[in-house]
């Protein structure tokens, strides 16, 4: 079990689907709103979304999670759209068409 300094658990593997409020807080702050590449949506339209479905086996954590307002959920659950979040934060997405694009984490604007 992960918790973080006020003894929240951050890490529920396999024991739920949903997203525990401790953890959609960290999710908040750690990405500010929908991570598909370009998009504004602030946090409060987005939703948690598993990256490694928990359908397929994956798990209720920070690692596995990213927000998505609800249309980017909807896109990334159709069939040949792909999401994956790098180990620094920058999310990847890959078309159907074999075409990716990334989201720099809040905060970071990648250098020209």
């Amino acid at each position: 079990m992960i918790t973080d300094g006020a003894g929240s658990i951050l890490d529920y593997g396999r024991s739920t689907r949903s997203i525990p409020p401790a953890v959609y807080t960290s999710l908040v702050l750690r990405d500010w709103g929908c991570r598909f590449p370009g998009c504004d949506r602030p946090a409060e339209w987005c939703q948690g979304h598993h990256i490694w479905h928990w359908e397929d086996g994956g798990r209720t954590n920070l690692p596995n999670l990213v927000l998505l307002c609800s249309k980017h959920h909807h896109i990334i659950h159709l069939k040949g759209w792909h999401l994956k979040l790098q180990p620094g934060g920058t999310v990847e997405v890959t078309d159907p068409h074999g075409r990716v694009r990334t989201s720099d984490p809040p905060g970071h604007a990648r250098a020209a």
